[in-house]
């Protein structure tokens, strides 16, 4: 069994990486303008929480073919990702942020290719530039005609939004992965949210990576106690509130 004293120390390395942004790799900034066409009326409900992510309704390909619904997700889970333009096998870590109840406004974004994902506003996903690289935008960032990488028929195409919607959803998840990506109903997001740079964010857990391997090697089926938590997992509290204080740049709250 784990000890809250390993994930201290998992903790304080966290906050040096966090701070240590001069040694993590550099990514060229994109601009991209935010479309307000979208804000109808929500503006008036208050943002909920911090982490929140992606509705309890989305599926997630693991590396055997088969789906599983995001709320059904355990560490060890062996799921696809999208890296270099390669299609990939990760594995899920922890849930960053596990809501059964709680409610949550969600950017449905819809591509021509027919697939769905439903995320925060604040969460982190890549469209493809004009160069053909990935750009990490928040979800109210995407506007129509902006190409999000899917999934079809296992081959990687690039498709255009096509219709964006904002709708209330009971239940929100954040699933962590080795790679920090993952596919939701076939479409390639970040795993991370409130923070405006996904490299950055990736190169902080690093920590968690690490434990999570030491973990697997003494057979330790569930060293973040996931499936037992509801809400933001203690250990990212910490780091958001360290990063507040200290890292307020790159965070969005």
């Amino acid at each position: 069994m784990y000890s809250k004293t390993n994930i201290f120390y998992i903790i304080f390395i966290g906050f040096i990486l966090l701070l240590d942004t001069e040694s993590y790799p550099y990514y060229e900034p994109f601009e991209h303008h935010h479309h307000h066409g979208y804000e109808g009326n929500y503006g008036a409900y208050p943002y909920q929480g911090r982490a929140q992510c992606f509705s309890a309704d989305s599926l997630i390909k693991l590396s055997n073919g088969e789906y599983k619904q995001i709320d059904n997700l355990k560490s060890g889970d062996e799921i696809i990702t999208i890296e270099q333009s390669k299609i990939i096998s990760t594995e899920m870590i922890m849930m960053l942020d596990r809501q059964i109840s709680k409610e949550a406004l969600f950017y449905k974004l819809t591509t021509d290719s027919g697939n769905e994902i439903s995320l925060t506003e604040y969460h982190l996903i890549p469209i493809m530039n004009f160069t053909g690289n990935k750009n990490y935008l928040f979800a109210k960032q995407i506007q129509i005609g902006d190409y999000l990488f899917v999934l079809s028929n296992d081959k990687l195409i690039h498709s255009p939004v096509v219709n964006i919607t904002i709708e209330m959803k009971k239940g929100y998840y954040a699933p962590l992965t080795m790679k920090g990506t993952l596919l939701i109903n076939n479409i390639l997001a970040s795993c991370f949210a409130n923070i405006n740079d996904h490299y950055l964010a990736q190169y902080s857990m690093a920590p968690f990576r690490y434990y999570y391997k030491f973990t697997r090697l003494i057979s330790l089926r569930d060293p973040f106690n996931i499936n037992k938590t509801e809400g933001l997992h203690w250990t990212v509290n910490y780091m958001f509130h360290f990063a507040r204080y200290f890292k307020s740049d790159v965070l969005f709250l």
